[in-house]
């Protein structure tokens, strides 16, 4: 009931707000708008918005909306509370890429039914503002007034964030999280319209790059002689391939092996980045079985405010999450943030266990699993393992889009079967119904053979024609759906045929009797005679 309540008194106020009412007129109603703020919910602290759903929240939203244009101004009501807004800003995807710092804005009405151009409001930007995300404490960079925003054609506004440096040169913000302070107001100051939600608006932007690997470093360590085995220094974007038989890193029982790595801005080295996702996924290059380890973030080494990562691997400790299955593994790096236009995917070499985006050949002792030795065996199903262990943790949940499953059995067809069609009656009983229904036509022909017909009788007239027309056309209707027609599509040819068969018909009996009373005249006025 509260629902269609406020549903009920939303349309009110659209309809009020029609009316092309005076102020006075309005006022009571601007008052039930703070009845309508009252009864909704905040969200995040700066939304409102009512438990109903969305439809009565949209629709109060347009109801006080179009009530504050109609009265001319929001009579002291709190505009922050009215996040409901008459006006807002919609960004191109709220993010910027290296070499194109202009930011484009169109100010759209929150129903989508106009746009205001940069011919009727004028857009000035504040301070531009940097995000710390854990604790979101906001740090100016730059001028505290980057000036308005200039016309890109007659819908959108443009601003370039770019700043000239020392070298003149253009100059990005670094790659991160920012808020812009925003403004609008209307060129000509008589205009009776309201701008809500446009006065120092904080706009979320995000300065996109492309991120690069630097400094990738594979150390195998000997743990029992605690002696370097092998050091290499791996090139960015390709594959080592050791020189083995098999082309993999042999790791054999008692060695670790430890990978170390930064992430740098592509265009500006100087520049480090961190990456919110940064894996490494070893893949058995027979089975497909694929296991994912966690990079750990350390304090780069020489570098200031700069994070490394680094992935350590013992075949020894780790037996238990390979499932004890040894061999020559893929390995390859993945790294991902919201800062990056693309993630990094590198294929750096192979392992025999698998090290990272090289190939490695991993030396277990013990027997495989049952998992595992199913599909050895198989070769068939190649769904990824799974592990009983605490590491489990460390594997990816689902399927890998980027490596693959392998293949896998074809699943049943689904049969679909909505309504099982009733039963049909033996082939005899349906001629024997047959007959039966044929029986009065074929009695009506006998009786006329029978007792003869007077055909010599009758008169060629336009409605005694239109009425042995349409009721032959009727009788050939009855057989055309017995054989083909449904019953609705009967009806409809029916009713086209019955209408004017009915109406000749009448016509025809009455003449009928008409011409018997004019012939039992005619034998009464001959026997007086």
């Amino acid at each position: 009931i509260q629902r269609f309540l406020l549903s009920s008194l939303a349309l009110v106020l659209q309809i009020v707000s029609t009316l092309n009412l005076s102020q006075a007129a309005l006022k009571p109603y601007m008052d039930d708008v703070r009845s309508f703020l009252d009864q909704a919910d905040e969200l995040d602290g700066n939304m409102l918005f009512f438990e109903k759903g969305l439809y009565t929240t949209s629709l109060v939203a347009k109801g006080i909306s179009d009530l504050i244009n109609a009265y001319g101004g929001t009579d002291e009501l709190p505009e922050a509370p009215i996040v409901i807004k008459r006006d807002r800003l919609i960004a191109d995807g709220g993010a910027l890429h290296y070499g194109q710092p202009k930011l484009k804005l169109k100010l759209v009405s929150l129903w989508g039914d106009a746009v205001y151009g940069p011919d009727t409001v004028t857009l000035k930007a504040g301070g531009l503002f940097a995000v710390q995300q854990l604790t979101k404490v906001l740090t100016l960079v730059g001028p505290m007034e980057r000036g308005a925003f200039t016309a890109e054609n007659g819908t959108s506004f443009q601003l370039s964030l770019s700043e000239l440096d020392g070298k003149d040169m253009n100059k990005l913000p670094v790659p991160g999280h920012y808020v812009l302070e925003l403004s609008a107001q209307w060129k000509d100051a008589n205009d009776s319209k309201q701008l809500l939600g446009v006065k120092d608006v904080q706009l979320p932007l995000r300065v996109l790059t492309e991120a690069e690997v630097i400094d990738p470093v594979l150390i195998v360590m000997d743990v029992v002689s605690d002696r370097q085995v092998l050091d290499i220094k791996l090139n960015p974007g390709q594959r080592y391939t050791a020189p083995t038989a098999h082309g993999a890193v042999d790791l054999d029982l008692g060695h670790q092996m430890s990978l170390t790595l930064r992430l740098v801005d592509k265009h500006d080295r100087k520049v480090p980045l961190t990456a919110h996702q940064m894996f490494m996924q070893l893949t058995h290059l027979k089975t497909q079985q694929a296991i994912t380890f966690l990079f750990t973030e350390i304090a780069a080494l020489g570098v200031a405010n700069a994070k490394a990562y680094q992935f350590r691997l013992e075949p020894e400790h780790s037996a238990a999450d390979f499932d004890y299955l040894g061999g020559v593994y893929k390995m390859e790096l993945i790294a991902g943030d919201t800062l990056f236009i693309k993630p990094i995917i590198w294929h750096m070499l192979c392992i025999h266990p698998p090290l990272i985006q090289a190939d490695v050949n991993l030396h277990f002792t013990g027997e495989p699993g049952s998992d595992t030795a199913r599909r050895l065996a198989e070769m068939n199903d190649v769904s990824r393992q799974r592990t009983p262990t605490v590491a489990a943790m460390k594997r990816s949940l689902g399927p890998s889009s980027l490596i693959g499953t392998g293949p896998t059995k074809a699943k049943p067809e689904i049969e679909h079967m909505f309504r099982a069609p009733e039963r049909r009656a033996p082939s005899p009983i349906a001629w024997v119904f047959t007959i039966a229904c044929a029986v009065p036509l074929l009695g009506l022909l006998v009786a006329w053979t029978v007792l003869g017909v007077n055909v010599w009788n009758f008169r060629f007239r336009l409605s005694n024609i239109l009425f042995h027309a349409g009721l032959i056309a009727i009788f050939a209707l009855y057989f055309i759906y017995w054989c083909y027609l449904d019953m609705f599509t009967t009806l409809g040819y029916l009713t086209v045929l019955g209408i004017p068969t009915f109406l000749t018909g009448n016509c025809v009996l009455r003449a009928q009797i008409a011409a018997r009373r004019a012939a039992s005249i005619t034998s009464a006025e001959s026997k007086k005679k």
